[in-house]
């Protein structure tokens, strides 16, 4: 069984991580708009104190919510952008490598 290299980082299991993530996202909207939509047609229906209260409620929810789905996309975000600074060093290890030093960190 081989190890992987040092300095290689592993595209594929970021790239799946990331779809992962966006799939994760895209979920979360389709299940606030759900709830948007039952909220609506709640207050549509109920017109009471309890349904100013539940409804007040689930806006608060939907706010919270909102965060939790804005820090699933900085998370991306930042996962994107840390992948991206792991290529370009790796890049510039190659190019700058003299004397098979960059072969010989990864075991090479």
């Amino acid at each position: 069984m081989s190890t992987p290299a040092m300095l290689t980082k592993q595209d594929e299991a970021i790239r799946k991580v990331l779809t992962d993530l966006q799939q994760q996202i895209d979920d979360m909207i389709t299940a606030g708009r759900t709830v948007e939509r039952i909220k609506e047609e709640v207050g549509a229906g109920w017109i009471s104190g309890a349904s100013s209260t539940f409804q007040e409620k689930i806006d608060d929810w939907m706010r919270r919510y909102h965060e939790v789905i804005g820090a699933f996309e900085r998370f991306v975000e930042a996962t994107q952008g840390a992948s991206q600074i792991i290529t370009n060093a790796e890049a510039e290890a190659r190019a700058q490598a003299a004397d098979g030093i960059y072969e010989g960190l990864q075991g090479a």
